[in-house]
């Protein structure tokens, strides 16, 4: 069985690579960039080059889904690349091809705030993609062959990419807001059950998450909780829209949070927000994904359905999704 996690943002690490093995990930998505320009992603990306070079008993760089089957199954864990905001991008529409091929695969659409290709959910609910660059910077990834993920977007956003999308689109990490509730501190990070039932509807998945900030009861959930979640969304949507986008990081200082909340254009977040929240206890790292795919199985999931959420609905969507349009 292929275990894909879509949505990491460790600090990158020989120990994180370890775990990713001990927990038997086949895949896991990495974010490269947040609020970083084109200069100064092309230098993560270096540094990540070198990490794959250093660490190639562990990892490889996965480009296609085939990558990612055969890299797997040399008994190492597929890296793929992408972005947590189209900032790379800049104001160029070139860009979006020049990172296609330097190997990243997804582009989340907005982290949090407003940008050149649309909004994201600390923004007025209203806001949506931007009629002109952010609609050709949609139709430019689905031509080069890059996800286009909206897990922090507005909901406006979200229901815009689908719409201008031509192919599927994905919620790598967020949860479904009628289960969770508000009562939770980044509430405005998930998803309604209309715009989860349209991605499923457009070919899309969602990666389910465990980030205490997103997840009902915090970092107390328990993992009967967020099996209940699960099953939840599958029968909402079926267990071929679902799958697994944990969002786990580690290894960051306080100051890397601050920056990922304030970006270059406030000293605070622009929402209220604690520091670290502990992670729950029955998944303190990679590791632990055997015993949440073991709860499944108890759960009454069945092998395929549990293959599925593991990682073969990702595998399924990266495949298409990562190669260009045909005749570009």
């Amino acid at each position: 069985m292929l275990i894909i996690d879509a949505l990491q943002y460790n600090n990158p690490h020989r120990d994180r690579f370890e775990e990713w093995l001990a927990g038997g990930l086949g895949c896991v998505h990495v974010t490269l960039a947040i609020w970083e320009n084109a200069r100064e992603t092309l230098s993560v990306i270096g540094q990540w080059n070198r990490l794959l070079e250093q660490n190639a008993d562990l990892i490889a760089l996965a480009r296609t889904g085939q990558d990612i089957e055969a890299i797997a199954a040399s008994g190492r864990t597929a890296v793929v690349f992408g972005f947590q905001d189209t900032s790379p991008f800049e104001d160029d529409i070139e860009l979006v091809e020049v990172f296609h091929q330097l190997g990243v695969r997804i582009a989340q659409l907005t982290y949090n705030v407003q940008n050149r290709v649309g909004a994201g959910c600390w923004e007025d609910d209203s806001l949506g993609v931007s009629k002109f660059f952010g609609r050709n910077v949609i139709a430019e990834m689905n031509r080069v062959g890059m996800l286009v993920d909206v897990s922090h977007c507005t909901e406006r956003t979200c229901f815009d990419a689908i719409e201008h999308s031509a192919r599927p689109i994905a919620i790598t990490h967020a949860n479904p807001q009628e289960f969770v509730g508000t009562d939770i501190e980044l509430n405005r990070r998930n998803m309604s059950t209309d715009l989860i039932r349209a991605l499923a509807e457009a070919g899309g998945v969602i990666g389910l998450s465990n980030y205490p900030k997103i997840m009902k009861g915090g970092s107390d959930c328990t993992l009967e909780t967020f099996l209940d979640m699960v099953a939840w969304t599958v029968d909402l949507v079926g267990a071929d829209a679902v799958g697994l986008g944990t969002d786990f990081y580690d290894g960051w200082p306080v100051s890397q949070i601050k920056w990922w909340r304030a970006g270059r254009w406030a000293r605070e977040s622009a929402v209220p927000i604690t520091g670290f929240s502990d992670w729950p206890s029955w998944f303190q790292s990679s590791k632990d994904f055997p015993q949440v795919l073991d709860g499944m199985k108890k759960r009454g999931f069945s092998a395929d359905e549990v293959a599925k959420i593991a990682g073969g609905n990702w595998l399924s969507l990266f495949s298409e999704s990562f190669k260009p349009t045909t005749g570009s």
